[in-house]
């Protein structure tokens, strides 16, 4: 689909995103005629422009009287318009590029129900020994890609979590009792990304990054994994960056303002 021109654009209507694009710079209202300065906009146009937007509640008065400020509709708007984002198209992309300049296989997973739900799958090398498809529900506490939506969610929700699941086998080839968990949710919080050498399947590392939504705050995670052949430790940072860039990337999609809650 190709750009508007400048040419096909309605006047009034270039104006009316003018007044809006403003109005973001106040939270308690600014007046008509410091509107219609700061805008260029003959004032009383911008008189007509408020009125409208008025209407739907775009725009409503301020604080003090004779001012104006933007309206809860816009917030509405705003959801209608994350609610129609679909993180997997978004992201499918960039799953792809991780995976051609890695050769390693990708995957995308979201946060559904306290759980990890793999939506895509991006095969690379040494397919054969990876465990996790498309359409598997996994705990959050096993595997890298779970633990990267683990390790930002709200502290309470955490000591809940692990509460709930602590009696349950937390992977296939360790154990990891409470404290554990913590000490593994501070360490992912402070390099930005989780990590899974060799505890859910033997021979088998994960890199998981957090992919976050407007609000800040964690909807769904990608990870790249592969034998730990080809994922030594001493890989690490380096593999971990090119997950952490994808992981971002997505994010700005969705309108994160790269600020993480931990």
């Amino acid at each position: 689909m190709t750009e508007p021109k400048r040419q096909n654009t309605v006047a009034v209507l270039e104006k009316a995103l003018e007044v809006i694009s403003f109005l973001e710079t106040t939270k308690d209202g600014i007046g008509l005629t410091e509107i219609a300065q700061q805008t260029n906009i003959n004032k009383t146009t911008v008189y007509r422009i408020l009125q409208t937007l008025m209407l739907d509640n775009i725009v409503v008065y301020g604080e003090l009287k004779g001012t104006y400020k933007l309206g809860y509709r816009l917030l509405e708007l705003g959801e209608i318009v994350q609610n129609n984002i679909d993180i997997r198209t978004i992201a499918l992309p960039h799953l792809k590029q991780l995976t051609k300049d890695t050769d390693h296989t990708t995957y995308l997973s979201i946060l559904h129900n306290d759980a990890s739900l793999c939506v895509e799958r991006i095969d690379g090398l040494n397919v054969q020994v990876l465990l996790l498809n498309v359409g598997d529900v996994w705990p959050l506490y096993v595997g890298g890609v779970a633990r990267a939506m683990l390790s930002f969610l709200d502290d309470e929700k955490i000591e809940k979590i692990i509460q709930e699941e602590n009696q349950q086998e937390v992977t296939l080839h360790s154990d990891i009792i409470h404290n554990d968990y913590w000490e593994m949710i501070h360490q992912t919080r402070e390099k930005g990304y989780s990590t899974s050498f060799e505890d859910v399947v033997k021979g088998v590392s994960s890199i998981g990054a957090p992919i976050f939504n407007h609000r800040g705050e964690v909807v769904a995670a990608v990870s790249l994994s592969t034998t730990s052949i080809l994922l030594p430790p001493s890989k690490e940072e380096e593999i971990a960056f090119q997950v952490v860039d994808t992981a971002n990337k997505i994010s700005k999609h969705l309108g994160w303002n790269g600020n993480r809650p931990y």
